[in-house]
């Protein structure tokens, strides 16, 4: 029998989810609506957050590793989390640049089916009907919210949707790393130290080709002075806390409980997305959309 104790554990982490998911989510929309370089700041943020962790572990000393990663675990295993965790990121926040966060987060809520067919794929879950019909009804729902959207942009939808297919598959990754003992890295800052650096020089090709050339002659970035350049600052300070509270609170959350249970944890979190995008961000819906959102 699950105790109380663990319940009220399970469920604060939950909430320190919901959290910083919430607060990146409409920050990211703020910052990267005008500041137009989402891939070159994912990388700052993915650097950021790479040296706290290790600054960490250096001044405590804290290892929970039983042996140091070898090569073969880091290229077979790390490398392939840590790069499709950095395609989901990179192009999850280059999607802010042309949809709403509405669009933004119905789009990803269908993560879920690519979890499944990830999980069924790795044999960490067994085919189901329940399955197929949360598959069939996640996607109807889809269909309903973007049919004749106004907010609707072709480039941003597939930049999302692809990220939700590379997410499926990074969440299952994750969750084999960190809750397989022989591997070794049921600690969350430890799995933080050796992803986030593979994160960062994944992402770092990508954003220096696309972004590269507009970014050295921007004077948004890094030709800014004066107060531009604490703007710059700002935006990518914070916006690396926040990566970092959301990096920390999901793998927390998935290294005790699975990715399907984060994901279906996540609909509560939509819900209230959803609702603040209406009510603060004037994201506007039609009933057909609506009941997108209800049959998802």
């Amino acid at each position: 029998m699950v105790s109380v104790k663990y319940l009220f554990w399970i469920l604060s982490q939950i909430l320190f989810y919901y959290a910083s998911s919430i607060c990146i989510t409409f920050f990211n929309k703020w910052s990267f609506s005008g500041f137009h370089f989402p891939l070159v700041v994912s990388f700052f943020h993915m650097t950021i957050v790479s040296h706290v962790i290790w600054l960490y572990r250096t001044a405590t000393k804290s290892s929970s590793c039983k042996d140091e990663i070898s090569w073969k675990l880091f290229f077979q295993r790390i490398c392939p989390t840590a790069m499709a965790t950095a395609i989901d990121i990179g192009l999850s926040n280059w999607s802010f640049m042309y949809i709403t966060v509405s669009m933004y987060t119905m789009c990803k809520s269908t993560t879920i089916i690519f979890i499944l067919l990830s999980a069924i794929i790795f044999k960490i879950e067994k085919p189901k009907l329940l399955s197929l019909v949360v598959i069939a009804l996640i996607s109807f729902g889809l269909f309903l919210f973007t049919y004749k959207s106004t907010s609707f942009h072709l480039w941003g939808f597939i930049l999302v949707m692809t990220a939700s297919v590379i997410g499926g598959l990074r969440w299952v990754l994750a969750q084999i790393l960190l809750q397989r003992e022989s591997i070794g890295l049921s600690s969350t800052l430890e799995f933080i130290y050796y992803v986030e650096p593979v994160m960062a020089v994944s992402i770092l090709p990508f954003a220096l080709g696309i972004e590269g050339f507009d970014m050295v002659l921007s004077p948004d970035f890094i030709l800014a002075r004066g107060h531009q350049s604490l703007h710059v600052f700002f935006v990518v300070s914070v916006g690396a806390l926040l990566a970092l509270l959301l990096t920390y609170s999901e793998y927390l959350l998935l290294s005790n409980t699975s990715s399907i249970t984060v994901s279906i944890c996540g609909i509560i979190k939509e819900i209230v997305i959803l609702g603040l995008a209406a009510t603060l961000g004037g994201d506007k819906l039609s009933l057909v959309n609506l009941a997108g959102l209800v049959v998802c």
